[in-house]
């Protein structure tokens, strides 16, 4: 499979490949927002819960969605900025096996399964096409296709391969349990790298007996993990997928954790982490408990009270689509894979807004970085630099995933031409920021769609409630 453009940066501080266990800390801090619900607690303050328990609930069209304790501890509720989140002190580190019941793939329905994996706190990682956003648990229209993605390229995310070599057994579990979940003569389509990778050839060869399981290779360009550039690219390349067929997709850390939840009875406890980038002295992967705070992540040199001040920005999530965390009270959290530390930019530098030198990178072709290979040692929190106006370069063009045209998108909401914007496929925006990312103008592209995107959505409902009103009172006086 391929998709139109695409561009992965190449910046030093990559994590290593393996992964080291971190040991379970006093407390764990968790959020009770995710994925776009606000989750209302189950548990009182000062109240002891057992691993695996039930902490907080969160609504789902019709359906209950729970996030699961990831130790044995005392809750405290805490209060800030009008947010809430949980305190867990740890009371015992233990994790016990078969928390939850035990399922055969063959034996389970897909009831049970979808309840399974709301209370073991799995179900939010998946995706739907019809929605674009989690699935509901009572959805009537089952998945032609589930996308199992085992590729990350945003620089900094938990790589794939990673994952794979560490927990191959769980994620072939999970990846028997997927078909419950599909229509009648539905696929898994399996995204890897290059067939002739190991780890490819290991997959091939541990379900090759699965009529239902389709292996597909992508080029390693970011941002491929993206559901709805996979989904579209599915449909291209299988003339069988009709425009309303709908489309699941999770990762290989969400497979795993399925694996794990209904063949070992775990909830969602841990997750693996990449720790990187140029801020950090030891990039590393790192497995650790849901809860863990941001500081048992920093390399030594860089922990608050350590041999100097943290000295970079801490990003959750990748280099492109990562958002600041708070390097005191963030934590790792049931979605995180990625921790890019970013270092702060001490003075501006003469003529930095033109990258020079052989170890910067830029899309563009005319930089020395694409004669010498080197990755970027330079970055910093000055990348975005100073904005200047779109000279239509064409670079956000040829980049984005999705074939828009982004600066004439630009230029329509500079002049507040909503509509015109709407009309250029404004709402095709698939959100992979790459069009920020590379803009030479520093202009915040991805920022500005999704606020234009917003406001055409509340317009839109406006529309429809006066629609809907006028309707009401023509029936009325009739």
């Amino acid at each position: 499979m391929k998709i139109h453009g695409g561009y992965t940066p190449k910046i030093s501080g990559k994590p290593k490949s393996n992964v080291e266990e971190l040991p379970l800390p006093g407390v764990l801090q968790l959020s009770l927002e995710r994925g776009g619900l606000s989750y209302k607690p189950i548990v009182k303050n000062g109240q002891k819960v057992e691993f695996g328990d039930s902490l907080a609930e969160a609504s789902l069209n019709g359906g209950t969605l729970l996030l699961p304790s990831p130790a044995s501890a005392k809750v405290t509720l805490i209060q800030n900025n009008g947010k809430k989140s949980l305190a867990l002190e740890v009371s015992d580190a233990g994790i016990i096996i078969g928390k939850y019941e035990k399922f055969q793939p063959q034996r389970i329905t897909a009831e049970k399964m979808r309840q399974a994996l709301a209370k073991g706190g799995i179900w939010p990682l998946f995706w739907s096409s019809r929605t674009g956003e989690i699935p509901a648990l009572t959805e009537t229209r089952l998945p032609k296709a589930i996308i199992v993605n085992c590729i990350l390229t945003e620089p900094f995310r938990a790589r794939g391969k990673v994952i794979l070599r560490r927990s191959w057994n769980r994620i072939v579990a999970g990846i028997r349990f997927l078909p419950r979940l599909l229509v009648d003569y539905g696929t898994i389509q399996i995204i890897l790298t290059a067939r002739h990778d190991p780890v490819a050839r290991m997959m091939y060869v541990d379900l090759a007996g699965h009529a239902l399981v389709r292996f597909h290779s992508v080029p390693l360009l970011y941002p491929i993990e993206n559901p709805r550039i996979l989904s579209q690219a599915i449909r291209k390349s299988d003339s069988s997928f009709k425009k309303d067929d709908v489309i699941w997709a999770i990762d290989v850390q969400g497979v795993e954790a399925l694996g794990a939840c209904l063949a070992e009875g775990l909830p969602l406890y841990q997750r693996v982490v990449a720790a990187g980038g140029p801020g950090h002295s030891s990039p590393k992967h790192l497995c650790v408990r849901i809860g863990t705070p941001v500081t048992a992540l920093m390399s030594e040199d860089n922990k608050p009270g350590g041999g100097k001040p943290p000295e970079s920005l801490i990003l959750r999530g990748g280099l492109i689509r990562g958002e600041p965390v708070d390097s005191v009270t963030g934590a790792v959290q049931y979605d995180d894979d990625a921790f890019f530390f970013l270092p702060s930019a001490a003075e501006r530098q003469f003529i930095s807004f033109m990258r020079p030198g052989f170890d910067r990178t830029s899309y563009l072709p005319c930089f020395a970085s694409r004669i010498t290979g080197a990755p970027d040692r330079h970055i910093s929190t000055m990348q975005r630099g100073e904005k200047r106006p779109c000279i239509a370069c064409g670079l956000c063009e040829s980049a984005c995933p999705a074939r828009l045209i982004p600066q004439v998108l630009h230029r329509y909401l500079y002049r507040e031409s909503l509509d015109e914007a709407e009309k250029a496929g404004l709402n095709l925006c698939v959100n992979c920021g790459l069009c920020t990312y590379i803009c030479p103008s520093k202009i915040e592209l991805q920022k500005q769609f999704l606020e234009a995107r917003e406001q055409i959505r509340l317009e839109h409902e406006e529309i429809a409630a006066a629609a809907s009103s006028k309707s009401e009172k023509n029936e009325n006086s009739i």
